[in-house]
């Protein structure tokens, strides 16, 4: 299996895209996810698991704004900068930050610059998507399930698959609530729809050689993949499987995160597995390329 176009960069017009395809980094520092609000990006840092920071693009790097980690003002929970490992967020409508906080196992939440514990237990590496109507769901390598209230209620179990998830880590939701998650451990994309009952349905099998990581989905459906291992990003439809690579990270970088957004891509790119080399950068979309 090949994708269907080898490089955005070489791809010829008659195929229907740009032939450039230039990238810009506009933060000097990798991020571990990136999440959209209100014209804003919010991330998650790398060397501190604990560091939430928000940036307007289009803004100087200078005016990025720590909103979680040490140094930052936080009421209502007093350990934040402290004891804190944070391994996944995501944010409501509303503008409420959601994270897992991995080294204690539990669901917090952050607004306003007031801080409190949603759940005193989370599943272990429990990942977290807020779907546009303010519903948050929780995923694991067992079951999904929603907030409801101070509990969570199971939305169905991975027991109907031929084999249950394995590594499943990172999910996007659309605003007719339909959940896709990315099971990396077996390289399929299942969808669960309310329209098919919650049933999981796989709706896409990646070959082995174009492994994938973090994802991000558009409302179009499009899903944006960080292939670390072979440094590269793609672009994948469910509705009929297909995989475009989208480009390949410079010099030995890696992407970590994706986020699409006003027709432009950014990437969190580092360099290794520890360290802070790296930045975020921005790809300009060409029309062609803008799947919505």
């Amino acid at each position: 299996f090949r994708p269907k176009r080898r490089c955005l960069q070489h791809w010829s017009p008659d195929l229907g895209a740009s032939t450039e395809f230039s990238g810009q980094q506009v933060l000097p520092a990798p991020f571990f996810a990136l999440c959209w609000h209100e014209g804003s990006i919010y991330a998650l840092g790398f060397d501190n698991g604990n560091e939430v920071f928000s940036w307007k693009p289009g803004e100087p790097s200078t005016q990025v704004r720590q909103l979680l980690g040490e140094g930052a003002r936080v009421t209502g929970i007093d350990d934040v900068a402290r004891d804190y490992d944070f391994n996944d967020l995501s944010i409501s409508p509303t503008g409420e930050i959601f994270a897992a906080d991995f080294a204690n196992e539990r669901l917090v939440s952050f607004h306003n610059g007031v801080g409190r514990i949603v759940l005193d237990e989370l599943p272990l590496g429990g990942r977290l998507c807020c779907s546009p109507n303010g519903v948050l769901y929780v995923l694991t390598s067992e079951a999904l399930q929603k907030l409801e209230g101070s509990r969570l209620q199971t939305v169905v179990t991975f027991e109907s698959l031929p084999e249950d998830p394995r590594f499943s880590t990172a999910m996007f939701v659309t605003k007719e609530e339909v959940i896709y998650v990315l099971d990396c451990g077996d390289d399929r994309i299942i969808r669960i729809s309310p329209a098919e009952s919650f049933k999981p349905v796989v709706v896409g099998q990646v070959p082995a050689e174009q492994r994938i990581g973090n994802f991000f989905g558009t409302d179009g459906g499009t899903i944006y993949v960080a292939n670390d291992r072979r440094r590269k990003v793609f672009a994948i439809h469910p509705s009929d499987a297909t995989i475009t690579e989208v480009l390949e990270c410079p010099g030995n970088l890696r992407p970590r995160a994706v986020l699409v957004q006003d027709r432009s891509l950014y990437v969190s790119m580092r360099k290794g597995d520890r360290g802070n080399i790296g930045g975020l950068y921005e790809y300009k979309l060409p029309p062609e390329l803008h799947l919505e």
